[in-house]
């Protein structure tokens, strides 16, 4: 069962009792986990329902909108209105995804856009639109849910269909907005202007040709073929072309580079760690790290001023000097 405030998750399975956990005051028979057979008390609907009561007294609209404190959201519940079993896919803080499971159905009800929303999106949510025949609700769009459904059947073992766009490049749009970048655009100077968008691709490090900085391209709506394309070094202002090995029969020549594809970036975002716990016994966690987690204290040092970006991390904004 989900019940929001920040992110907040309660454990309530339908059938089950406890889970397991590396410190804990109860034993599992069974436990699949190397960190033994320790394991925490799961609470039933009424228990929690019993725990949301206790604090409605500090709800100061408890009495005039009828709000709780603690409220159920709305992915507790199904088209019926009655409550039922959701669960919890979860990577990172704020990078997790709930979802319904009937036999082998995958719902996808509230999958997290953090690592994937900065993403240029393979289509609009009028393209969706258009060719489903409805109106598109959600707030995150539609091509998230998809990626998510992707992630969750494959993890899972169910049977899918990849997204058509699996092998796109990905890739993010951002505005010229400094002088510094405009001295830097190479051969797109003549036609590109300040605040014109421009598309950012991500070039796969390899070992033979070594680079640093971002690169841009000129904006386009069809992403499909990019084969020679020319695209511009932010940090040296050459010129490289794009490399797509589905598109040639040729081998890549010095200076052309291949490009990370939406399902690169799907696997990066499986492979993070989380940064604000720990594992129960202290040490930092990996993206192999499994179980409860206990929260990793904060220690003041120094302190080092970043800019306020809505951009993923290791990723910089490659407009700004």
């Amino acid at each position: 069962m989900g019940e929001e405030n920040e992110g907040s998750i309660i454990p309530v399975p339908s059938n089950i009792s406890r889970f397991p956990r590396s410190t804990g005051p109860h034993r599992l028979d069974r436990c699949e986990l190397p960190g033994g057979n320790a394991a925490i008390k799961a609470l039933s609907w009424d228990q929690v329902d019993g725990l949301r009561d206790r604090f409605d007294p500090l709800s100061q609209w408890r009495d005039t909108l009828g709000v709780p404190f603690l409220k159920l959201e709305k992915e507790n519940f199904g088209t019926d209105g009655e409550r039922q079993q959701l669960y919890a896919y979860c990577i990172s803080a704020k990078l997790y995804c709930l979802f319904n499971l009937d036999g082998k159905r995958l719902l996808i009800r509230k999958p997290s856009g953090h690592g994937l929303g900065f993403l240029h999106a393979p289509y609009s949510i009028a393209d969706w639109q258009r060719r489903k025949g409805r109106k598109w609700k959600e707030n995150l769009p539609p091509w998230i849910f998809e990626a998510w459904h992707f992630i969750l059947s494959r993890e899972l073992g169910l049977p899918h269909q990849p997204p058509r766009w699996l092998k796109q490049p990905a890739v993010m749009a951002v505005p010229v907005t400094t002088p510094q970048a405009l001295v830097r655009l190479g051969c797109f100077k003549d036609v590109l202007r300040p605040f014109t968008v421009v598309m950012v691709p991500f070039p796969k490090k390899e070992v033979n040709l070594l680079w640093d900085g971002f690169f841009i391209i000129p904006y386009m709506t069809k992403l499909n073929d990019l084969h020679g394309r020319p695209m511009v070094n932010m940090a040296s202002g050459a010129t490289f072309y794009i490399y797509d090995k589905a598109s040639t029969t040729s081998s890549k020549s010095l200076g052309w580079l291949s490009l990370s594809t939406m399902e690169d970036e799907i696997d990066r975002l499986l492979s993070r760690a989380e940064s604000k716990f720990r594992t129960p016994n202290g040490s930092i966690c990996t993206s192999r790290t499994i179980g409860l987690l206990v929260r990793r204290h904060i220690v003041e040092g120094e302190f080092h001023y970043i800019a306020e970006k809505h951009l993923p991390a290791g990723r910089a904004d490659p407009t700004c000097p």
